[in-house]
């Protein structure tokens, strides 16, 4: 686990903790790809839940994700990102785990998600499995990944 004292938490969609979010992962996620986001795909988000890990120092905002529903079983993993200055320290391993344990207590059965390849590696550690090919997405390589988060792994279907 991390070795910073950290605390997770739902961000409430709107909210001054959401407007972080937005900037974190614009800096992550968007920017680096010319890209930002518009009014139309923060709208969309208004039923999502999004998850925050946040430094019990001084309650800065470090790593986020949203989880977005698919339908009653599913519910698709997104937008995960944590800031440069603390990657490689297993915080994005503790959030993915949060967001599972926040996706098991909503009922869901199964997570998926849309990695860009090179953090196909990553999901794969933590029991995601590649379940089509590669496709682009926001100008970038990308694969679908699942896991069944009833027990952990993937199951056979």
């Amino acid at each position: 686990m991390p070795s910073l004292p950290l605390h997770f938490e739902l961000i409430p969609y709107g909210s001054v903790s959401y407007q972080e979010m937005i900037r974190l992962r614009e800096k992550i996620l968007r920017i680096p790809l010319g890209l930002q986001f518009s009014a139309d795909e923060l709208a969309a988000e208004k039923n999502d839940w999004h998850v925050g890990a946040f430094l019990l120092t001084d309650n800065q905002l470090i790593a986020c994700c949203v989880l977005s529903p698919v339908d009653h079983q599913t519910v698709r993993l997104r937008q995960m990102a944590v800031e440069a200055a603390f990657q490689r320290q297993k915080i994005g391993t503790a959030l993915l785990q949060y967001a599972e344990q926040i996706a098991r207590s909503k009922g869901f059965q199964t997570i998926v998600l849309h990695a860009r390849v090179y953090a196909m590696a990553f999901y794969q550690k933590h029991g995601y499995t590649v379940t089509g090919d590669v496709f682009t997405e926001v100008t970038i390589p990308h694969v679908k990944m699942k896991k069944d988060i009833r027990h952990g792994t993937l199951q056979p279907q």
